[in-house]
């Protein structure tokens, strides 16, 4: 037997369906915001994420999925979302043809090579949003609004953590800072830690191994190195989050893993208790389309894990449209059942059509296999005489409808769909 390659999960049935209610509504709500929707490639030059996510990261270094084509090209299954965006924002010339601030967002499969656990796989999902154009602080709260939006609108009870990780220039001094602090403490550090070290001190901070920012007490903050226009770029955020009615808890350690993060980061945590529970995460990017080959442009967003989120949302948040199933009793009723399933294919219904022919009681006994809420029958008496029985599975009743009245038929599985029981 092949089986799926691990980390990499099929998806079907109530699931399925649940999973594509959760995306339908984010579609929605982005749509209400202004949002439009992009589509990027699954494969991209790897040097596209060597510049945009940086070289140091574990993201590069150690979880992409990157081969040679056969034309010998290095190409790299997309890791993340926003270097990809922020490529076609180049390509396509979108900050010079589009009217700025420029808001789209992402529902994706993305890859990374890492070991699969709860809520983390090899093949994953996320829904991001970004937004060119626009440096205020006060389109950074819009986008942490966004993402609260989400969260809110499925009900999960979240908290937002916030951090200023500065700009190239102030940034430069709490590094120094970083690696004369750490140097002290070498020999406590992991491994991938004493390398981070001499290479880009700041994912310390981001390290679940040794986890050198809750082990020692007085690790310097980089808010306490914040340039003039870093610290007023961070006190306008708060001022206009707190303008949106959306709360949080500052955290001087949050660095997000990837480089290209300049002043705003933050992420949000699910209150659901244990490591795996965080949800969300982005900030500012003023300098990634510069870097990959445009325009100062200033950006900002966020990613959200569809995972983690679909694993937070309760299980009876959506409840499927109830089946109905149509049965043919004898031969003559066959071309009739087709009829009638082409007029159900056009409500709003879900619809399971049995063109073989069989008794009344094995049509039933089907039906329960199929949890089918409405079983309707053709039998010979219902062919002569134009007719289709419907029965209600829950209270056994039975109507006969004349075989075209089918905004009646509708009209009563409507009724009826309000009494039935809760799963």
């Amino acid at each position: 037997m092949i089986s799926a390659i691990k980390g990499m999960n099929d998806l079907f049935g109530e699931k399925a369906f649940r999973w594509g209610k959760m995306e339908e509504d984010i579609k929605k709500m982005m749509v209400s915001a202004n949002f439009g929707e992009f589509r990027t490639p699954i494969l991209e030059e790897i040097a596209l994420f060597k510049r945009g996510v940086g070289e140091t990261t574990d993201v590069v270094k150690k979880e992409m999925y990157d081969f040679l084509d056969k034309k010998g090209r290095h190409v790299a299954m997309r890791p993340e979302g926003t270097a990809s965006v922020v490529r076609a924002f180049v390509e396509h010339g979108i900050g010079i043809n589009y009217p700025l601030p420029f808001k789209a967002f992402y529902i994706a499969p993305f890859f990374r090579y890492e070991r699969p656990q709860k809520g983390r796989f090899r093949q994953f999902h996320q829904f991001g949003v970004e937004i060119f154009g626009d440096e205020t602080p006060q389109m950074d709260a819009e986008m942490i609004f966004t993402a609260s939006r989400v969260l809110e609108h499925f009900g999960i009870d979240y908290e937002i953590h916030l951090n200023s990780i500065g700009c190239k220039n102030c940034r430069a001094a709490y590094r120094e800072k970083l690696i004369e602090y750490f140097s002290a403490k070498k020999d406590e550090l992991c491994e991938d830690c004493r390398t981070r070290l001499e290479l880009n001190p700041l994912r310390l901070l981001d390290c679940k191994a040794c986890d050198p920012k809750n082990r020692f007490t007085d690790v310097p903050k980089m808010t306490d190195y914040l340039c003039d226009d870093c610290k007023n770029h961070f006190e306008e955020l708060q001022k206009a989050l707190h303008a949106f009615g959306v709360p949080f808890v500052l955290d001087p350690f949050i660095v997000r893993g990837l480089d290209y993060y300049t002043k705003t980061a933050f992420e949000i945590v699910a209150k659901t208790g244990g490591s795996q529970n965080a949800v969300a995460g982005g900030g500012r990017y003023d300098n990634l389309v510069s870097d990959i080959g445009g325009s100062d442009t200033p950006a900002t967003g966020f990613a959200m894990g569809l995972e983690r989120l679909f694993d937070l949302i309760p299980e009876d948040f959506y409840k499927e449209v109830p089946l109905s199933a149509g049965y043919a009793l004898c031969d003559e009723a066959v071309l009739q059942l087709v009829e009638f399933t082409k007029k159900m294919s056009k409500e709003n219904m879900r619809f399971l059509a049995d063109y073989k022919p069989k008794k009344l009681k094995k049509a039933l006994q089907k039906a329960e296999k199929t949890n089918a809420s409405f079983v309707f029958v053709i039998g010979e008496d219902e062919a002569a005489n134009g007719k289709i029985l419907m029965k209600n599975m829950a209270t056994r009743e039975q109507i006969l409808f004349d075989k075209d009245d089918i905004q009646g038929i509708i009209k009563e599985i409507s009724e009826a769909k309000k009494a039935l029981p809760a799963d």
